[in-house]
């Protein structure tokens, strides 16, 4: 398996600020905060990126067991804004929590990337052994499967919610798995989901766009304004 094997925290504080929480997708994440969190950072905001071990458990248990008991930790404040930005599977770990744990102080959130209705690419793998090995329970629960598919099951987004979607794919081996505009991973189609206050694309891959800077701008004005 690849990625933490434990809860790993980077903090860059900022005292009586509003915090973003940043959670990276499945795997490694090595670029994480990175542009983005600088970006946050500078911008006023309170960061603190929640490295999770991804790959080594189910979505349900990386939320009840990991993010939701990291998050209780470093959200202690009722009365301070709390903001979330996703990459990829952690908007599927972002639902999840809203779902079955919502912090009282939730006021909005960016989900850049999130294969909100499963990835082509997770559902043609899924049965493929060096797949299941890397990305573990997690990543047989990305598909498109509506009998196996976690994200497809997760209903509405919560009220405050904006999309970011990539529309530029580096990765020949599975562009042909698409018949729709993708970033190489997620179909734009499967980035939206019902319940979204706005919703954008970024002609960006998937590994790419959370570093770009046209997704750092779009996401600044949407934790300001709540409209992209």
């Amino acid at each position: 398996m690849i990625g933490p094997r434990k809860i790993r925290h980077h903090s860059l504080p900022r005292e009586g600020a509003p915090l973003v929480v940043v959670l990276g997708g499945i795997g490694p994440n090595p670029g994480l905060p990175g542009r983005m969190g600088r970006a946050l950072h500078g911008a006023g905001f309170a960061v603190e990126t929640i490295h999770y071990p991804s790959t080594r458990y189910r979505i349900g248990e990386l939320v009840a067991d990991h993010v939701g008991p990291a998050l209780a930790r470093i959200n202690t404040d009722a009365s301070r804004p709390l903001h979330f930005v996703t990459f990829s599977m952690g908007g599927i770990i972002f639902r999840e929590l809203m779902r079955t744990t919502p912090p009282e102080n939730f006021a909005r959130a960016v989900l850049v990337a999130p294969p909100n209705n499963g990835s082509e690419v997770s559902q043609f793998l899924k049965g493929w052994g060096p797949y299941r090995w890397m990305f573990g329970p997690a990543g047989g629960e990305l598909v498109l499967d509506e009998s196996q598919s976690i994200p497809k099951g997760l209903g509405p987004l919560p009220e405050g919610v904006g999309v970011i979607a990539g529309t530029r794919s580096l990765d020949p081996w599975f562009n042909w798995l698409f018949k729709r505009p993708h970033d190489g991973k997620v179909a734009v189609e499967s980035a939206r989901q019902p319940g979204m206050a706005d919703f954008t694309t970024v002609p960006a891959s998937h590994y790419f766009i959370l570093q770009r800077s046209q997704t750092i701008r779009h996401t600044l004005h949407f934790l300001r304004e709540g409209k992209f």
